[in-house]
């Protein structure tokens, strides 16, 4: 059975199991670590399952995907010794929530804004009479938190567009010594006919003008 990602949250652990055919073998318990993965499903009081980790999930184009690699990050942090925490806003950033709350909803297995968002029917109801508010609040949050994040992200591209067009101006604007350069030519030629050759400086440009109205 699929699972909406955002209510399944894979914990992986080492367990101990049994090796019936070396404990047949030596006449006594022998007993091997096997990784694990329990997954805890959002609002299921009772109902958490537990695969090998390294069994097969499902089979893509003909490749076998085993549990690691359906959630490969937190397969990562296990292996690492790190907390395994679910992928989502914490039910922490809540601000209609209060302690007690969050934690009756953490022992529902319920961590992410995102879960409890995404709950319905016998899961939503487990929650108790509230569970439709706490529903609406939690993806109202989201909403606005998509919203805020859109609107900075526009911002920042508002911003990046102006400063390529400013960069963009300034290459094209001509030097105001070239301006002045251009102007002391035309006037130049105006007088003698014809402009001065070669790119003389502004200075020398005056000097000449100079000259020729003296």
């Amino acid at each position: 059975m699929q699972q909406n990602d955002a209510l399944v949250v894979p914990f992986f652990k080492t367990v101990a199991i049994e090796d019936a055919i070396a404990s047949k073998r030596e006449g006594r318990p022998i007993f091997k670590d096997q990784e694990v993965v329990e997954i805890r499903i959002a609002g299921e009081r009772n109902f958490s399952p537990v695969y090998p980790a390294h069994s097969m999930w499902k089979r893509v184009e003909g490749e076998e995907l085993t549990y690691a690699d359906r959630w490969p990050e937190a397969y990562a942090r296990f292996k690492q010794g790190q907390e395994q925490v679910a992928h989502g806003t914490p039910l922490s950033e809540l601000p209609f929530l209060t302690e007690a709350r969050r934690q009756e909803l953490r022992m529902l297995k319920v961590y992410t804004a995102e879960a409890l968002a995404s709950l319905d029917g016998k899961n939503l109801s487990n929650l108790g009479p509230q569970g439709r508010e706490m529903k609406d609040q939690a993806a109202a949050y989201l909403e606005r938190a998509r919203g805020v994040a859109q609107d900075i992200a526009l911002k920042a591209e508002v911003e990046e567009l102006k400063a390529k067009l400013a960069e963009m101006t300034a290459q094209k604007a001509p030097a105001p010594d070239q301006d002045e350069r251009e102007a002391l030519k035309a006037q130049i030629a105006e007088k003698t006919g014809a402009r001065p050759r070669g790119n003389p400086s502004v200075e020398t440009l005056r000097s000449m003008l100079a000259d020729l109205e003296a």
